[in-house]
């Protein structure tokens, strides 16, 4: 460890660094305040002494430079000095002295001063490190955690389509760099779409490589197996598979078990594309909105058991057509429950009014509107829980 010590007194200069090598220190001295300040500089000590009284830069004006200076490093600094008076001493620590010892001093008395300081030094220096280190870790981590992000958001929807007159559109807003909610729309065959939304418990990684596994689940396989679609000897070679059979299918593969309970909850539903006919199923996720071609709205369901948590749950479905100009609003609770500054919740009433109001933009105006004003009734933009929206929309027409 490197000790800087200044004093104008060559009588004092000699004992210090006698002393210092005496304890072990790597030592060297400087006559007056500026030329001690350039030694700081090159040396880069751990530890200054310096005399408070000196010619030009004296000991107080040394202190305030080198805490207003740039240093790699944090210097310990001990005032030399033969006033006690409580104003000077705080006009010393004002300056960014560390500690004080009183000249004339005792050997023993500054050998301990001096190994304190070491020890401080030491600690920080430890700290520095740990610092360093996590540092590193939470650049790992952030690192791959936006890197999982991005794989999940290459699992949702990647840009607009129409598929005869039916068009989508989504919002999604994770609250944190992975989310537990997840949706998509899938094409079946030429006539049939799927969609879904689901929305796992809990937050964070956990909640969002269930979300992940699921989406890969219910993507359709080339051989027709899987849970939305079944494979044949006779043609088509496939059938398509009731909502609610998926549910219960999902909820036989994706039971919890142990202390963990781990479930989530869906909407899943099939769309003629050339008719508009529509199948769902509600599994303890909010309840689908309907909005026909006036602005008019309505809930579809009423719940349901949230799959993963119940054995041999039964699931029920809803039966409906969209029509032309009507929509279809899927959404995790997320954006009901969220929560203003005052702690009252966005509610559904305001997300229908929402929807009434905006009947007539375009699904993209809608979609903006809707998380402006989830941002605006948050107060910031950062939601505690994950935002999805899926909005299906029968144009007409092919």
């Amino acid at each position: 460890m490197k000790i800087v010590y200044i004093d104008d007194k060559p009588e004092m200069r000699t004992l210090l660094h006698r002393f210092f090598t005496a304890w072990g220190y790597d030592a060297v001295g400087a006559v007056d305040g500026e030329s001690g300040w350039e030694l700081i500089r090159t040396e880069r000590p751990d530890i200054v002494i310096t005399d408070w009284m000196m010619p030009g830069l004296d000991g107080v004006g040394l202190c305030r430079r080198i805490r207003s200076s740039d240093m790699p490093n944090y210097i310990y600094i001990i005032l030399l000095t033969a006033r006690n008076v409580t104003d000077d001493l705080v006009t010393g620590l004002e300056a960014g002295a560390d500690d004080f010892v009183s000249k004339p001093f005792n050997k023993q008395e500054l050998k301990a001063r001096i190994n304190a300081a070491a020890r401080i030094i030491s600690l920080e220096r430890a700290l520095e490190e740990k610092n360093r280190q996590l540092k590193e870790t939470y650049d790992i981590i952030k690192e791959d955690l936006e890197a999982a992000a991005r794989i999940q958001r290459s699992l949702i929807p990647q840009k607009i389509e129409q598929f005869g007159g039916i068009t989508f559109d989504w919002l999604f807003c994770p609250s944190q760099f992975v989310a537990g909610d997840i949706f998509n729309i899938l094409r079946i065959d030429e006539h049939t779409l799927a969609f879904y939304l689901l929305d796992v418990s809990g937050h964070g990684i956990p909640a969002a490589l269930l979300s992940t596994t699921l989406s890969r689940v219910l993507t359709p396989s080339p051989n027709f197996s899987g849970p939305i679609r079944r494979p044949l000897a006779i043609p088509p070679f496939y059938s398509i598979t009731a909502p609610r059979d998926v549910a219960a299918e999902l909820n036989g593969r994706f039971m919890s078990e142990g202390v963990h309970v781990e479930y989530f909850t869906m909407v899943y539903g099939v769309i003629n594309i050339g008719s508009g006919s529509a199948t769902l199923t509600q599994a303890g996720h909010p309840s689908p909105i309907h909005q026909s071609a006036d602005g008019t709205v309505r809930l579809i369901g009423s719940g349901g058991f949230p799959v993963g948590m119940i054995p041999d749950a039964e699931y029920d479905e809803h039966s409906f057509t969209i029509a032309a100009g009507e929509r279809l609003f899927i959404y995790s609770d997320g954006i009901t429950e969220c929560r203003g500054p005052d702690d009252t919740m966005f509610g559904i009433d305001r997300l229908l009014a929402i929807i009434r109001n905006g009947c007539r933009l375009p699904l993209r105006d809608l979609m903006t509107g809707i998380e402006r004003e989830l941002a605006e009734f948050r107060g910031e933009a950062r939601f505690d829980d994950d935002i999805s929206l899926l909005v299906l929309e029968q144009r007409g027409g092919a």
